[in-house]
């Protein structure tokens, strides 16, 4: 059974912030579909070199599973210098999106996080301490269908960091670049890509942890 107070997941470059629990099919649907779109988009461009492109090749995978994109930003680049941590960043642009509990819930999630050392070692290692790794804030809508909005970002600083989510930058020494598409899923679709997801998430799983309040797990 899913935990009650699961907050989101860690897998591959990717954190995932839930405002509510998801149910336990639609919590392993955005981890199957997230890895098997990331692992489609590397081989056709590379993530750090080649961000924009990379991005486009990952989400026209997430529409061909039955994630169909909606809202006027998409692919948008935008480029913010950081005063704080990338976590305080995190929370601040979570505030700023259309549904306020956003940044209580990735408040939770980066709470979650913190004491899950696992997690956090995996998450540097495959982000490259930050050179390259998504934020996807996950919800139900009000016709209870799962939305995400997929931040991809870049960390671009004077040097590399160990734990970089949480890491104090000093005025200046760092940025953010940020690209972003809002995705809803379509389940129908989804369901008829289920063996192809599976053969091949089977040669080649990511590494996966689930976030709670209590106590994080890893899968």
């Amino acid at each position: 059974m899913i935990n009650k107070t699961l907050t989101g997941l860690i897998t591959g470059p990717s954190l995932f912030s839930y405002i509510e629990t998801l149910s336990l099919s639609e919590h392993d649907d955005i981890a199957d579909c997230n890895n098997f779109a990331i692992l489609m988009a590397d081989e056709k461009h590379n993530r750090y070199y080649d961000p924009e492109r990379w991005l486009e090749q990952y989400v026209g995978v997430l529409k061909a599973l039955g994630w169909s994109i909606y809202q006027d930003a998409i692919f948008t680049r935008t480029q913010h210098i950081l005063t704080g941590s990338v976590a305080d960043f995190l929370v601040e642009s979570a505030n700023r999106m259309s549904d306020s509990r956003q940044g209580n819930a990735m408040i939770d999630t980066l709470d979650s996080l913190k004491a899950n050392s696992p997690a956090l070692l995996s998450f540097d290692r495959e982000s490259g301490s930050g050179d390259s790794f998504q934020v996807v804030p996950a919800r139900y809508d009000a016709r209870g269908l799962l939305n995400i909005a997929v931040f991809k970002l870049e960390l671009n600083a004077y040097m590399k960091r160990t734990n970089f989510l949480f890491w104090t930058w000093e005025k200046r020494s760092a940025r953010i670049v940020q690209r972003k598409a809002y995705l809803r899923l379509n389940k129908t679709i989804l369901d008829g890509q289920r063996v192809l997801i599976n053969r091949r998430l089977e040669k080649n799983r990511m590494e996966r942890f689930d976030l709670s309040r209590n106590h994080p797990m890893n899968s």
